[in-house]
């Protein structure tokens, strides 16, 4: 004969459904909390690439600058744009010699090298002369991201004497 139904005392939980309801949170809440921290760090990852290509595009086009000043100042459009490797910031007049290549700053929104807080990229900028009327201008950005993943970006642009 089984015991009756009212016997037994059905106040609050067993230790075997408290085990159940733990596994069942687990493995709802488990994948959720992996998700999230994925997307952080892809988040971040997208921000210093985003930041990079705008770097390096921004190199470009201080050296087409200076390029067009040349041009300004009745010069020949390659004057201070030999073959070699460089520095350059955005309000640079003309190249720096890379010699050492230290990290960029920030500072209130500027990239440069001599004010601000340090930052995770390097920049370098190589001229080669293809002939006597045009230079490849490569503009390379690079950083080491989370877990020691060295990363670059790099943009490349032809500049032309077509005046």
């Amino acid at each position: 004969m089984y015991p009756h139904p009212e016997k037994f005392n059905s106040k609050g939980f067993t230790l075997v459904e408290a085990l159940v309801a733990l596994v069942v949170l687990t493995t709802a809440l488990g994948p959720a909390l992996v998700l999230s921290s994925n997307i952080s760090s892809t988040a971040s990852v997208i921000q210093h690439n985003l930041i990079a290509a705008n770097l390096a595009q921004e190199a470009v086009e201080v050296v087409r600058a200076l390029r067009d000043a040349n041009w300004y100042n009745g010069l020949p459009f390659d004057t201070g744009l030999s073959d070699g490797v460089y520095r350059i910031e955005w309000n640079s007049n003309s190249l720096i010699a890379l010699g050492s290549n230290p990290s960029l700053k920030v500072n209130a929104g500027l990239y440069n090298y001599s004010s601000g807080t340090d930052t995770l990229f390097k920049r370098t900028i190589t001229i080669t002369k293809i002939n006597s009327e045009e230079l490849r201008i490569i503009s390379d950005v690079t950083w080491t991201e989370r877990g020691n993943r060295p990363r670059d970006v790099k943009a490349e642009s032809h500049l032309f004497d077509w005046k």
